[in-house]
């Protein structure tokens, strides 16, 4: 059965990630686990409008969904590169938590544990924070963006990085490819609601915002990916590839069930510093 993965228009966060959860059957997947991570994407301490970070409403939506589901056991958290702590209190995430009854943490200051990796391709094990670990499913709220080093887009399976210790978290880099293959053995989303209203081209921090205007949405995070990538005009990103060859997901656009908008009717050309026409793309127009 193809996976499905929601691509729709939006202007409004909270009203689209409550009604995209509703459409993929999030409840049904959240509802028997007894404790939920929601997990933004705080990158770097800039607005909203700059796509660089969650933006706020998408949060205010998807717990607005768990609470009328009855989905209650829920905590909000993020590890980005910045001081996370200050972004919930600039940006509201604090109080969006607070009038749900949830608590946020910042995982760069919470304590961590070593993961073994069973079966590691490249790394034996992780230190994972310990709120990620008292989790046991992740609902997961990246953003749409390209990324300068190997990892090509930034979405829903790179987003996982924010769950490792800070101090560790620069190591992925060293072979990004394939050490998050390992990374999503230990900490892997059950649900993504991936927020482009405004997408990223150029770099993740250090590029430039793009009037996207979409959410997309599923349960399978390679599928996810790989039509965000698509939609960025980013094709065969490695990681996204490699995924789906270790049977993570579904890579290949011919086997997704994309509803909503079609990948043409929203693609726009990202860029990327370093962007090599053979591998990520068509020639800029």
């Amino acid at each position: 059965m193809s996976p499905a993965v929601w691509l729709v228009k939006a202007t409004d966060g909270r009203e689209t990630a409550y009604q995209l959860l509703g459409e993929l059957g999030a409840a049904e997947a959240l509802r028997p686990k007894w404790r939920v991570l929601v997990k933004l994407n705080i990158t770097a301490n800039l607005p909203p409008e700059s796509g660089v970070i969650t933006t706020p409403s998408v949060l205010d939506g998807a717990l607005a969904y768990l609470a009328d589901n009855a989905i209650r056991n829920v905590v909000v958290a993020e590890g980005g590169g910045d001081d996370v702590t200050a972004a919930f209190d600039k940006f509201g995430y604090r109080d969006i938590a607070n009038r749900h009854k949830v608590p946020i943490v910042d995982l760069n200051r919470d304590e961590a544990e070593w993961v073994e990796v069973p079966d590691p391709l490249v790394v034996p094990r992780f230190s994972i924070a310990k709120t990620v670990r008292s989790c046991d499913a992740i609902l997961n709220l990246p953003c749409l963006k390209v990324h300068n080093g190997a990892a090509v887009v930034t979405l829903c399976m790179k987003n996982m990085m924010g769950c490792i210790e800070r101090s560790h978290r620069g190591e992925m880099h060293r072979d990004f490819t394939h050490m998050v293959m390992d990374l999503l053995k230990v900490v892997r989303p059950d649900v993504n609601v991936v927020d482009g209203l405004v997408g990223r081209t150029w770099g993740e921090i250090h590029g430039e915002p793009v009037g996207m205007g979409v959410m997309l949405a599923g349960t399978d995070m390679v599928a996810v990916d790989a039509v965000g990538a698509a939609a960025m005009d980013m094709l065969k990103v490695p990681h996204v590839e490699l995924a789906a060859k270790h049977g993570y997901g579904e890579a290949d656009l011919g086997q997704i069930d994309v509803r909503g908008e079609a990948i043409e009717a929203v693609r726009r050309h990202f860029r990327r510093r370093g962007w090599r026409a053979d591998t990520w793309g068509a020639a800029p127009k």
